[in-house]
């Protein structure tokens, strides 16, 4: 029996790939959830799920290393930002206890920071999108002659993601009735313009500063439509300058482990500007284990100084669709196709998923025969969040009309009393 793992943090279609991985190879699984919305995992993989004390509250760390102690962990692996800016905070205490599938608390930090990612991707000659803070109005109306829209609203800090996702602004009054609307948005955020082109991430295991795995994906669908997490992606030839940028940076950053460059590419012309890096395990992780790259059993067996079973090469052409992603991006499409169908009826054709889409040759994010729960709990809690929020539309709309009916009752009850005051 292999020693224990303990994957920190409950994202399904990154934790579970994890769990699988590692369970084929013979590692027993954990789950750790680091809040009460974490949903549970609900696979045969997982042995057991625990849940822990919030990452800043001071009981987090005594909570996390009695479990460890308990259980007899002897890796940890972070599934979400959030847990890996936990693991980073107590960076000094968790690595006396266990392997941290992550590198040291300043290198962490570079990649949770975008600024500092971005400042190094330049040094490094690194295309990169130019970005903004406007930390409040005032800010924001000295900077907004420089901004040209749409631009690409997104947190400057990768741990706080959580609260806030990434949005698109048409013009610069869409903006500032966002920050008008939320005192605090400012102080999150960081605007970037707008770069064209398909959104590609680069795969790496680094060890030792060389990449030991390398896999490319591009995104052929995302949540939202506009631009955001991949929903639908197919596996690439790996492009030699994307690869050669991406090591360049991981190298700079001074990254061990895995880790995901993001770019937006554009192909007419080959132009290409870094987006983030993900210093942990990606939404898409899946498709490299279909197609043939095992990331999570190469970097077990490194750290447990096994040598990794390296695969030649991988199934180029893999598809892969993150079901739950996909309803919710065809749930927005819908309430945004519904305002506009009167005057342009067509746009109810991107309504239709394509073949290719939803063929079994497209391999599902979560669902297998043999571990279906992960996928089917995640499809009922996305189709009771859909209809909450549609539930939640109506009420909102309902609830002005209900006001002003009040109100106007109240208004014919006042006068009828006045004029049956003055009769009498």
């Amino acid at each position: 029996m292999k020693p224990a793992a303990l994957i920190l943090g409950i994202e399904p279609r990154i934790t579970i790939p994890i769990a699988r991985s590692l369970h084929r190879y013979g590692v027993p699984v954990d789950t750790a959830a680091l809040s009460t919305t974490e949903p549970s995992p609900r696979s045969r993989v997982v042995r057991k799920s625990s849940l822990l004390p919030d990452p800043s509250h001071s009981s987090f760390l005594d909570a996390l290393t009695a479990l460890i102690s308990a259980q007899g962990y002897d890796t940890l692996i972070p599934a979400t930002d959030a847990a890996l800016a936990a693991i980073s905070a107590h960076d000094e205490a968790l690595r006396r206890l266990l392997h941290l599938a992550c590198p040291a608390s300043r290198v962490v930090q570079r990649v949770l920071d975008k600024s500092v990612t971005l400042k190094i991707a330049q040094e490094c000659g690194i295309t990169i999108p130019r970005s903004y803070r406007a930390r409040s109005l005032a800010e924001l109306e000295a900077l907004a002659p420089e901004l040209q829209f749409p631009v690409v609203v997104k947190p400057f800090h990768k741990s706080k993601e959580t609260d806030f996702k990434v949005r698109y602004f048409r013009n610069i009054d869409e903006l500032r009735d966002a920050m008008e609307a939320d005192e605090e948005l400012g102080s999150r955020i960081l605007l970037q313009e707008y770069c064209p082109g398909d959104g590609v991430g680069v795969e790496m295991l680094i060890h030792q500063g060389e990449a030991i795995a390398t896999f490319q994906h591009r995104r052929l669908k995302e949540v939202p439509s506009t631009g955001g997490a991949a929903v639908v992606a197919i596996a690439e030839q790996p492009d030699p300058e994307l690869v050669r940028q991406a090591l360049i940076l991981l190298r700079a950053i001074e990254w061990e482990g895995v880790a995901m460059v993001e770019f937006r590419f554009n192909r007419a012309d080959r132009r290409s500007a870094l987006m983030e890096v993900n210093g942990r395990y990606w939404g898409t992780l899946a498709l490299p284990i279909h197609a043939g790259v095992d990331f999570p059993l190469y970097e077990w067996q490194i750290a447990h100084g096994e040598t990794p079973s390296l695969a030649p090469s991988y199934v180029v052409g893999t598809r892969w669709r993150w079901t739950a992603g996909y309803m919710r991006r065809w749930h927005g499409l819908l309430k945004g196709s519904l305002k506009r169908a009167l005057s342009r009826p067509s746009v109810l054709l991107e309504l239709v998923p394509s073949v290719t889409d939803i063929s079994p040759g497209t391999r599902d994010s979560l669902f297998t025969f043999g571990d279906p729960l992960p996928a089917v709990s995640e499809t009922l809690r996305t189709l009771a969040a859909s209809v909450s929020s549609d539930l939640s539309a109506v009420r909102r709309r309902a609830r002005p009309r209900a006001t002003v009916n009040h109100t106007r009752e109240s208004v014919a009850v006042r006068v009828e009393s006045d004029v049956e005051g003055n009769v009498h």
